[in-house]
């Protein structure tokens, strides 16, 4: 065969299919290596100035910035999430609660949210705290209690999802009577793992019918106290 320019050979079909031969020279010789070999060879892994990874194997989630090789993890780190999970609620009620009953909080207006809602319950009062995302979420809410009585009463204060208490979820406090200025702040921290579409509610049972969840309208200089303030956040 003549000596052709390599602009002057016909163009090869692609994708290739593996079967192709090149040469190579290996150890100073001439030596035939198919596409396919070329291709499941690790020491020939495109670098990543040339457009390739800079690893030979990536298993899970790739990610890479354009400047430095690219990484694998099994799974796709938080950081990452396009958005976070958020949500800051609050309610504007007294609420009152039933002493042999557990009663669920309720929290009737969303400041702002992202991928966690307030949703109602049964009877149409919005209490279940509803996650679209599978994941590991704090929970933190503000009860501001009040008491009419002339006695300290207790209330306590639990978590339930999807209908079922959260075991070891339980808080108690007392509540001073109403000489003692009858008012007490209940607060806590609480972390919970849901799966998508699950709810929390946050429960709570007075010892006492004079206790109750109370709202305080906004005076001369400080604003409304809200008789609920709930924030809740996905952390994983």
């Amino acid at each position: 065969m003549a000596d052709v320019k390599i602009s002057g050979l016909p163009a090869a079909t692609t994708p290739l299919a593996g079967t192709e031969l090149f040469e190579v020279v290996q150890s100073g010789a001439s030596k035939k290596v198919a596409a396919s070999d070329i291709a499941a060879t690790a020491a020939n892994v495109r670098s990543v100035p040339t457009g390739g990874t800079g690893a030979a194997t990536l298993t899970g989630y790739v990610k890479g910035n354009g400047t430095a090789a690219m990484t694998a993890s099994a799974t796709v780190p938080f950081a990452d999430v396009a958005g976070r999970a958020y949500i800051s609620a609050y309610d504007v009620n007294d609420q009152t609660g039933s002493t042999t009953v557990a009663t669920p909080v309720r929290m009737g207006t969303t400041s702002f949210g992202a991928g966690i809602t307030i949703a109602p319950d049964g009877s149409a009062n919005l209490t279940r705290i509803t996650f679209a995302a599978a994941g590991t979420y704090m929970i933190a809410p503000s009860i501001q209690f009040k008491n009419t009585d002339t006695n300290d009463h207790d209330a306590t204060v639990w978590f339930r999802k999807d209908g079922t208490n959260i075991a070891n979820s339980a808080s108690i406090m007392s509540i001073p009577k109403a000489a003692d200025g009858g008012a007490a702040l209940f607060q806590i921290v609480f972390y919970e793992q849901v799966t998508a579409g699950q709810y929390i509610e946050i429960m709570w049972l007075p010892e006492n019918a004079a206790v109750t969840v109370e709202y305080i309208a906004a005076g001369a200089v400080a604003p409304a106290i809200p008789s609920v303030i709930m924030v809740a956040e996905r952390i994983s």
